[in-house]
């Protein structure tokens, strides 16, 4: 297939393949970019479309496009409850996060909380969270790949929130399966 005869395809079969991606997955911007996406993946398996069926073939790219978007990390990414008590993000301006679990909890009640932690978070938090090594540090220090600590890391300030919201939970009745 020619560069005129792929523009042609593209032509005929753009608002088709930005229907099937949009359909998938809801935000327009993504929706474009998946189409794009699709083009791209399209141009560079030309020689694998099957004659007569453009407009299938463009179809399932876009589909598996999309599901392959809805799959990443990046949109399955999930806000657990109490994942605001010790995030980064949602703080209100001129505070910290860090330091108003601090007040709440106290310093010594949340050093002893990630001393008890189990490992292998213990120590990389005990080294980010309380010695302020960065996470490269950490990494260095403990022996292990940065992803990994950075991924320990996350997980135990994701226990360390379950924690927190036991313990402010602890004494409230439960109705109906709420706290």
């Amino acid at each position: 297939m020619t560069t005129l005869e792929f523009s042609a395809m593209v032509q005929k079969y753009q608002s088709l393949v930005y229907t099937v991606c949009h359909q998938l997955v809801p935000d327009a911007g993504d929706a474009q970019d998946l189409t794009q996406e699709t083009f791209l993946a399209a141009w560079r398996a030309i020689d694998r479309c099957p004659s007569g069926f453009e407009k299938q073939w463009l179809a399932r790219i876009a589909a598996n496009k999309a599901k392959d978007y809805l799959r990443s990390a990046w949109v399955r990414r999930v806000n657990i409850p109490g994942d605001d008590v010790l995030a980064l993000e949602g703080a209100p301006p001129g505070t910290q996060p860090e330091q108003q679990v601090l007040d709440a909890l106290g310093e010594e009640e949340l050093t002893a909380m990630i001393l008890n932690l189990r490992e292998p978070y213990r120590t990389p938090c005990r080294l980010v969270l309380l010695e302020q090594h960065t996470m490269a540090e950490a990494a260095q220090l403990c022996g292990r790949p940065p992803k990994t600590v950075e991924a320990q890391i996350y997980r135990a300030k994701k226990m360390l929130a379950q924690q927190i919201l036991q313990r402010e939970n602890d004494g409230k009745e439960c109705v109906h399966g709420t706290v």
